[in-house]
């Protein structure tokens, strides 16, 4: 991953830290969603002191995590400068989104056989039901919840599918796709186009394979044209808004 300049590191304003220990799991999910939501940016420095300060743990326990993070490729490790959230190349944004195309029509197709052989009942249901609570998170100007919402959509498609191992990598890509969006495109721009997410989910109900499968094809390809390779750097950010806030 390429290497965070050092004018993203973050300025650590003094802030009281949350009081009660976290586990591992929760800081690890703290951190996953903070990606996720749009709050961590890439570059972003992860101080090990201020970490543990924040979530009242050891900076041992915030180091299992960060290393964790880093198998993820979420976070990169720089040998005497720490932790950053990682900042994907242009090539490997283009990698993410790559596997994604190729993973996400599967995706679909295994669902709409589950549909059709009565295993997945109540899937369109469910899949409704968030994407109502997406649009109203658009609709409300809730954009960190319209973001989450909207990754939360494609893993959704996943667990649906029955594939437990589908599920484990659209988790993993859903946020690499955040970090890639948020380092070449402005940290404003918005989340998946929910009536793609709409259009999609049509083509699941109505059993169309091919044309859930065309949907989805685009819809990622859209995400990628959406990429500005000449996106600017980061503004720094507060460390405790992000993961606290």
């Amino acid at each position: 991953m390429a290497t965070p300049p050092s004018r993203r590191t973050l300025r650590l304003p003094p802030t009281q830290a949350s009081g009660k220990a976290a586990s591992k799991d929760d800081i690890y999910e703290r951190i996953y969603e903070a990606v996720v939501e749009h709050r961590l940016l890439p570059g972003t420095k992860l101080s090990e002191e201020r970490v543990a300060e924040l979530f009242a743990v050891s900076r041992t326990q915030v180091r299992g995590v960060l290393q964790r993070l880093a198998v993820e490729q979420l976070v990169t490790l720089i040998p005497n400068r720490g932790a950053f959230v990682t900042t994907p190349s242009a090539e490997e944004a283009h990698d993410v989104l790559e596997v994604r195309r190729t993973l996400e029509p599967a995706v679909v197709r295994r669902l709409i056989a589950r549909i059709a052989a009565g295993k997945a009942n109540t899937a369109v249901k469910q899949l409704r039901a968030l994407v109502k609570r997406e649009q109203q998170a658009h609709a409300s100007g809730d954009r960190r919840a319209a973001v989450r919402l909207s990754g939360e959509f494609h893993v959704l498609l996943a667990q649906l599918s029955g594939s437990a191992i589908m599920t484990r990598m659209l988790r993993e890509l859903t946020p690499l796709t955040c970090l890639a969006i948020l380092t070449f495109d402005a940290p404003t721009g918005a989340a998946c186009p929910n009536d793609e997410h709409t259009e999609l989910l049509d083509a699941i109900e109505a059993g169309d394979a091919d044309a859930a499968v065309a949907l989805m094809d685009e819809h990622l390809h859209h995400i990628e044209k959406s990429l500005n390779l000449d996106a600017e750097a980061a503004p720094e950010i507060d460390l405790a808004e992000a993961l606290l806030g």
